[in-house]
């Protein structure tokens, strides 16, 4: 299984080398670059309704975690810097 992926790799690198060999003026180039982008885009798999729903609510989760985190650490640095610049009476 892993010669069998490791040979396709090589075949995509050998295949991409030559394209950009073939490749010469700046238009060729662009064109290129659309059709490996659109070839690479064929190659992403989507993710279900389901999947999508439960990762939106892992980052928005994360998320609030981070900001209560982060405004904890405002509130004890605000407070450490009144104390130490605050003037004694």
């Amino acid at each position: 299984m892993t010669d069998e992926l490791e040979k396709s790799g090589e075949d995509l690198v050998e295949k991409a080398k030559a394209d950009r060999k073939r490749a010469r003026g700046p238009i060729a180039k662009i064109i290129l670059f659309v059709r490996q982008v659109l070839s690479e885009l064929k190659k992403v798999t989507r993710p279900t309704w389901g999947e999508l729903r439960n990762y939106t609510f892992v980052v928005l989760g994360f998320v609030v975690v981070v900001m209560l985190i982060i405004t904890l650490f405002d509130w004890g640095f605000a407070a450490l810097v009144v104390w130490a610049f605050n003037p004694t009476k």
